[in-house]
């Protein structure tokens, strides 16, 4: 029976890529066709999930990975050289954009009734001055208790290591399979959470078809409207 349900944040709890594009288009100058900002963000986010646990573990810093991240995904396709300068200012104009950022739709609603019958938490790597600033944005607090809240860059622990999910269910006080964790990352969040013994909800609201999950999610969520019905049919289930 779960009694917890823990999310990611990065485009789980809102769109990420929406605040992305906003920078890449205010700092280039340039107009991208939806094809190619999806293209642009799906590298972003791939080189975020898979190298992140390199700051945390101080093998880079967070500028130089900055730098990096953007390199990366803008290699052929933007003609500016990405300079660290380049690349502070535009996570200058991304952060501001951040600090836009909404609950998905038909979220707030679902998480308020959650809270009512469920330990909730988060789990999510990041800069932790970055994510709390996030996260107060969507107004967090008022679902989560904040020891709830794991940010990578507070624990020296970061996904895709299992150990950030055992530890949570130790602090709350639960079994590993009364977790439920709620993620976008087929790899990132689906496999590690899974080899922690925890349930697993793939939010794949980007339709990642050429990459698959390791293990097989508990449940697939494809929109917004469908993670919302799903918790809210959690609710009703612990209503019983």
């Amino acid at each position: 029976m779960i009694k917890a349900i823990i999310f990611d944040l990065d485009d789980t709890l809102y769109d990420q890529k929406s605040p992305f594009s906003a920078a890449l288009t205010q700092k280039t100058q340039l107009r991208f066709s939806p094809a190619e900002l999806a293209e642009l963000f799906n590298r972003f986010r791939d080189f975020t999930d898979r190298t992140f646990h390199q700051v945390t573990a101080k093998e880079l810093t967070l500028e130089g990975w900055q730098t990096a991240r953007l390199r990366y995904t803008l290699t052929d396709l933007v003609p500016e050289t990405i300079t660290t300068d380049w690349a502070i200012q535009f996570e200058i104009a991304y952060q501001k954009a951040l600090s836009k950022i909404d609950l998905f739709a038909g979220l707030a609603p679902a998480l308020e009734q959650l809270s009512h019958c469920f330990q909730i938490g988060i789990i999510t790597n990041g800069p932790a001055k970055i994510q709390r600033q996030k996260l107060h944005q969507l107004q967090i607090e008022r679902y989560v208790h904040p020891d709830n809240i794991f940010i990578s860059d507070e624990l020296d622990l970061a996904k895709p290591d299992p150990s950030i999910f055992t530890t949570w269910a130790h602090q709350v006080g639960i079994r590993a399979n009364q977790a439920a964790y709620v993620g976008d990352n087929a790899l990132l969040d689906m496999t590690s959470a899974k080899h922690a013994g925890w349930q697993t909800f793939w939010f794949n609201h980007r339709r990642q078809s050429q990459v698959q999950p390791a293990v097989i999610p508990d449940q697939i969520i494809e929109t917004p409207a469908e993670l919302s019905d799903l918790l809210m049919a959690l609710v009703q289930a612990a209503a019983v």
